[in-house]
């Protein structure tokens, strides 16, 4: 289990760097580590410290949610409040529906 989601982790990271048009070498010298960790990392046989992940998510401006669990975390999400997300999440069509009202009536409000 652990080796599968090491792989997993390193999969997102080298996605990650590819995406941002680094080498493993410049990643390795942005987290301070070797290249040859870099290079273990991306094929899941080591893992980063806490340290380089949240350095890692800052590199890349993403969450470490994301990188450890492949969890996507939109940034205009994470400003909303707990209560609104619990109703998001909930699957509740009839509260989304209550929401979406209350959205609408307040954007409303606010133009004018």
């Amino acid at each position: 289990m652990e080796e599968r989601q090491n792989q997993e982790i390193g999969i997102r990271i080298a996605e990650l760097r590819r995406s941002h048009k680094l080498t493993q070498e410049a990643l390795a010298e942005k987290l301070n580590v070797t290249t040859k960790h870099i290079s273990h990392v991306e094929r899941g046989c080591a893992s980063l410290s806490v340290k380089a992940l949240i350095e890692l998510s800052q590199v890349f401006d993403c969450s470490i949610d994301y990188i450890i669990f492949g969890v996507p975390v939109d940034k205009a999400m994470a400003l909303l409040p707990d209560t609104i997300l619990e109703i998001l999440h909930s699957g509740q069509q009839e509260d989304i529906d209550r929401l979406t009202r209350y959205l609408q009536i307040y954007t409303e409000l606010y133009k004018k």
